[in-house]
């Protein structure tokens, strides 16, 4: 409904745009994705990525570009795009890797692949609560109500999606002991005479690993504006995806335009700055500034990750209005705890009880 405020002889002092037209919601995503708060977020969590690249020997870079990177001064800062550069952070491309992924060839995976996604479980989790407060109320959530929301809520952005691997690794079961069965003479019989059933709990597990591959960052923004549990995060997915592909597909279509504008408006002056201070800065001292002149060059694509998780509650903010009809300015609050002590009671002087305060200041 157009939301209009009268002041007086039918004259119109505002229009709530974001009621009339809800996809204007979208156009926000790159301003908060710039937000102070949410881009460091994101650039804390791809820096701890990317040291956790480093923990675990993975080289991300091709042999040559590694090598000049050794031998001489770090050109690739600029003559290279960042997004190429650090896509390792999440790219799995085995024609430009070092090290293998397979935790078979490589233990160290073992505690890369868990360690890589606690870190955007949590920093994820926090930009989408930040980024939900400021799409429905616009107000900015202070860290102390950020932390106060990981403590209550913080566990669903972990249970929510394990809730789905579960399912589908439950739907998964049925088909394994149907291929186990098939090895046993006689029992391979009634394996074939009852296919449909692997093949139904088959295309079962496609479905859920599909939906859950398209839709996961939904589980985020479902836990983060409504304060869900796993359940109802997971419910809040399916619904949005099924009964709403179009919509989901469209909105991010028009996020992904956006994400690439705001990319090459952040690539250049990040670009140039940095040429600027290798062009300035003695050669004697190039060695000192390579720690932050790599924290730098991760901006642009600390800029995706904002992007991507801010763009995930716009859409689930759209998603929801248009399937529940929840007004778009509805957000879970986390109220503040207060802590007080009990007054202490002691006789006065004629045996009346009578109330003392616990400051000895105020007592009464």
């Amino acid at each position: 409904m157009l939301k209009m405020k009268d002041i007086g002889e039918g004259t119109i002092r505002r229009i709530d745009w974001t009621e009339l037209t809800p996809v204007v919601l979208l156009l926000r995503v790159f301003n908060i994705a710039l937000g102070i708060r949410v881009l460091l977020l994101a650039l804390i969590g791809l820096k701890l990525t990317v040291f956790l690249n480093f923990l675990a020997g993975i080289s991300f870079l091709d042999t040559e570009l590694a090598e000049q990177i050794r031998q001489g001064r770090p050109q690739y800062y600029i003559n290279f795009p960042v997004d190429q550069l650090y896509s390792g952070a999440l790219s799995l491309y085995s024609n430009v890797l070092d090290t293998p992924l397979s935790p078979r060839e490589n233990p160290k995976m073992f505690f890369w692949y868990p360690g890589v996604v606690l870190i955007w479980v949590i920093f994820g989790g926090m930009i989408c609560r930040i980024v939900s407060v400021r799409l429905t109320i616009d107000e900015s959530e202070s860290f102390g109500n950020l932390f106060r929301f990981l403590r209550k809520r913080g566990i669903s952005f972990i249970s929510a999606p394990l809730l789905v691997l579960l399912g589908i690794l439950c739907c998964f079961l049925p088909v394994k002991i149907a291929g186990w069965l098939l090895a046993i003479p006689f029992l391979n019989y009634v394996v074939a005479i009852l296919f449909p059933i692997p093949f139904a709990f088959t295309c079962l597990t496609v479905f859920l690993a599909l939906v859950l591959a398209v839709g996961f960052m939904l589980l985020f923004a479902a836990v983060s504006t409504d304060g869900s549990d796993g359940f109802d995060a997971i419910s809040r997915m399916f619904s949005y995806v099924c009964q709403r592909p179009l919509h989901y597909v469209v909105y991010w279509l028009c996020c992904y335009a956006l994400g690439w504008l705001g990319f090459l408006l952040i690539q250049f002056p990040v670009y140039f700055a940095m040429e600027l201070c290798w062009q300035t800065v003695p050669a004697d001292y190039e060695l000192f500034i390579i720690f932050w002149a790599t924290l730098f060059a991760l901006i642009p694509l600390a800029f995706w990750f904002a992007w991507f998780w801010t763009s995930s509650v716009a859409i689930y903010l759209l998603l929801r209005r248009s399937v529940d009809a929840t007004p778009l300015s509805e957000v879970y609050r986390v109220a503040e705890l207060q802590v007080r002590t009990l007054p202490t009671i002691k006789p006065d002087g004629r045996g009346a009880p009578e109330i003392v305060s616990s400051d000895p200041a105020r007592s009464t």
